[in-house]
């Protein structure tokens, strides 16, 4: 009985040991990289301008428009007969009003499909992560870190394959 006790906590000693002698494979992914540097994010913004661009095209003729009656009306809106001066004005007016409709809009609707792009863009660099992490048997990879060693640093790794898999 004592040599059984005695090797169960041979046993128990020694994967102790063992457990703490071998220390956790830890890694590290700068985030905003992702988002600024990947081949997804800038993918992304190429999809957001083709999707905006008309609408900001409308937003810069409606300025163009405002500006060229706001000038007309200081230059000449002295001499102009009172009612086409107020025609003007009044027009400057709806022109202004539309312009900041527009604007809100288009500002609105931009947030909403950053925020849903940037969720597939986290969605599919969370998966790349995921991958690299099984791959390379990691324990832990944080993405938020107050300091970070290069020698863990994955970001390069993630933009790689980020890239890879966007080219497909």
């Amino acid at each position: 009985m004592k040599l059984l006790i005695c090797c169960v906590a041979g046993i128990f000693a020694w994967s102790a040991t063992h457990v703490v002698a071998q220390s956790p494979k830890i890694g590290y992914v700068s985030a905003a990289r992702i988002e600024k540097e990947s081949a997804l994010a800038l993918q992304i913004v190429e999809e957001l301008k083709k999707e905006f661009g008309q609408r900001e095209q409308q937003l810069q003729a409606l300025q163009k428009q405002g500006i060229e009656l706001q000038t007309q009306l200081e230059k000449e809106g002295a001499k102009m007969p009172v009612a086409e001066r107020q025609a003007k004005e009044k027009n400057l007016a709806a022109v202004g009003q539309q312009f900041e409709q527009l604007r809100r809009s288009v500002a609105e609707d931009l947030e909403v499909a950053k925020r849903e792009k940037l969720i597939r863009l986290l969605e599919q660099a969370n998966a790349v992560v995921r991958s690299i992490a099984e791959a390379g048997k990691f324990d832990l990879i944080v993405q938020e870190a107050v300091y970070s060693n290069k020698q863990i640093d994955i970001t390069d790794q993630v933009l790689k394959e980020i890239a890879k898999r966007a080219g497909k």
